[in-house]
């Protein structure tokens, strides 16, 4: 048979219990392990009686074996009889039978240079099998295909059709069509190149990459600035693939690669579409739909749809990702944007990536911190100018005040007029939208304000329930919450009157309405 002097060297090793893989005692092979073999499989020992027994004295005996075509006989003797025999002791011992042997097996593999050909296993007999990809130079599977190292080129993998997909037209058409995407924009510099499509083994070449996204967060420590660089892009891609009319479907960390160039690139096309190009072939099972806490739930049901927001969803989410290194979705500098472009409702979401990239550069290049006086100011000058705020720069302003006074202090200066804005906020993100109105709630109860502080919060708390009529929910609670505060605790006279007024408009939901006391003598309109 075929060999390699080197794979014995290691063999010896590993069965002598000197190896990478750490055996038990009970199953190395020393001087009397192998005679014992020897003699139960009436093998020659003469190579062993004419000196004494050593690692090199068992690397000759396993060349010989080689030689003599018998290594393969010899390694199901001791997977089969040697391991058997001790599998009482083995369990005792507290190890798993299967699990060691598989172990076992794909250690030998990876010990095993010879091309195309690994160490199997049918009805428990060990034998040499002819392969396209050894098993050791696997680099990842996935439900569709498996990525393989190249013997060859090390600037080089191969991704292969799993064997079972082979047989489903829809995962064929898919496959090629990931290819025909990735081929055609080989010279954009935003995805991985691929080479050499073989329509016969279902199996096509791709530059290697060095590491992925998701793996480079995990094993370093990454700075503000060099976050911001793969924030950008990433948004960057997106927006090139966009303008192609190519939706990813598929955006995840572990979809970026860092090529040769040290560049961040988007791999992994399998659920693209190119609404540029016709398939007869529809990816619109819910089980394709990409890494669940990066996919919009709307993508599993509008898989067909031709627009984009489902991959500005998983961009944002990335986003998440890349900053708070985790997804425990931590509120930072980019969080409005992904608050917008994550919004429950897709009428309030990005309409473009232009637009998402555009406000992400602006939050990039923003000045670190503002004290919330000067932010203020910034949002009134803003405001008197234009006569509108800007939602998205409003609500990442919100993220930053670690004091929690700002809506506050908009709302003491621009009272009712700020009520829009803020259901625009709620669309956008509910969570932040409650985190604000409990600050409002909070700062008013924690000190005295002036009276017409009081009366103008309380007024925007009414124009915004008024708003929300049939909202029954925290905000519209808390708001409610806000008024009682004002006409019964303050006192103000004014607030008592518009409470009795709410507390008696029947278009609003009942259980908003029960947060409200009703003040005796004061007339409601």
């Amino acid at each position: 048979m075929d060999y390699n002097k080197g794979d014995l060297i290691n063999i010896a090793k590993l069965f002598s219990g000197t190896g990478n893989l750490i055996l038990p005692e009970l199953i190395v092979i020393d001087e009397t392990a192998l005679y014992e073999c020897c003699y139960e499989m009436q093998f020659d020992t003469s190579i062993l009686d004419k000196q004494e027994y050593r690692l090199e004295v068992f690397i000759e005996f396993l060349i010989q074996l080689a030689m003599d075509d018998k290594l393969v006989l010899f390694i199901d003797f001791y997977f089969n009889k040697y391991i058997e025999n001790r599998i009482y002791e083995l369990t005792e011992a507290g190890y798993n039978i299967f699990l060691l042997k598989d172990k076992i097996i794909t250690t030998l593999n990876s010990l095993w240079s010879i091309r195309n050909q690994e160490f199997g296993i049918d009805n428990s007999k060990i034998f040499i099998k002819s392969v396209a990809f050894k098993q050791y130079d696997k680099m990842g599977e996935g439900g569709f295909c498996t990525v393989y190292n190249s013997s060859e080129d090390r600037a080089v993998v191969y991704k292969v059709l799993n064997t079972v997909e082979k047989a489903d037209v829809g995962s064929v058409h898919r496959f090629k069509r990931e290819f025909d995407i990735m081929e055609k924009e080989n010279d954009s510099g935003y995805t991985i190149k691929v080479f050499d499509y073989d329509s016969k083994s279902l199996v096509y070449s791709m530059e290697k990459a060095s590491i992925s996204l998701e793996d480079y967060i995990k094993t370093n420590n990454l700075s503000e600035a060099e976050k911001d660089e793969i924030i950008i892009r990433c948004a960057e891609c997106m927006k090139y693939l966009h303008s192609k009319g190519i939706k990813h479907r598929d955006f995840h960390p572990g979809n970026i690669l860092r090529n040769y160039s040290n560049e961040w690139v988007v791999t992994d096309f399998g659920l693209a579409k190119d609404i540029s190009s016709r398939y007869s072939h529809q990816t619109t099972s819910t089980h394709m739909v990409g890494r669940a806490w990066f996919t919009d739930p709307l993508q599993l049901f509008a898989l067909k749809d031709g627009n984009f927001i489902t991959d500005m969803f998983s961009l944002a989410k990335t986003i998440d990702y890349v900053v708070n290194e985790d997804m425990s979705g931590t509120p930072h500098k980019y969080s409005s944007v992904i608050y917008k472009a994550t919004a429950s409702n897709p009428e309030n979401r990005y309409e473009s990536i232009e637009q998402m990239y555009e406000d992400i550069v602006s939050i990039c290049e923003r000045l670190k911190y503002e004290s919330p006086d000067e932010i203020l100011k910034t949002i009134l000058v803003q405001y008197n100018e234009t006569k509108k705020f800007d939602v998205v720069q409003l609500v990442s302003l919100l993220n930053k005040d670690t004091e929690g006074v700002l809506m506050w202090n908009l709302v003491v200066e621009i009272g009712q007029r700020i009520c829009c804005t803020f259901v625009s906020i709620i669309s956008i993100s509910f969570e932040v939208a409650l985190r604000e109105i409990r600050n409002i709630s909070s700062t008013m109860q924690a000190r005295h304000h002036k009276w017409d502080d009081y009366d103008v919060v309380a007024y925007w708390a009414i124009e915004l329930i008024n708003e929300r009529k049939n909202a029954n929910d925290e905000i519209n609670i808390e708001a409610a919450k806000i008024i009682e505060y004002v006409a019964s605790n303050v006192g103000r006279y004014s607030i008592k009157s518009a409470s009795n007024s709410l507390k008696n408009n029947s278009s609003i939901d009942g259980h908003i309405r029960s947060e409200l006391s009703y003040h005796e003598g004061y007339e409601y309109r």
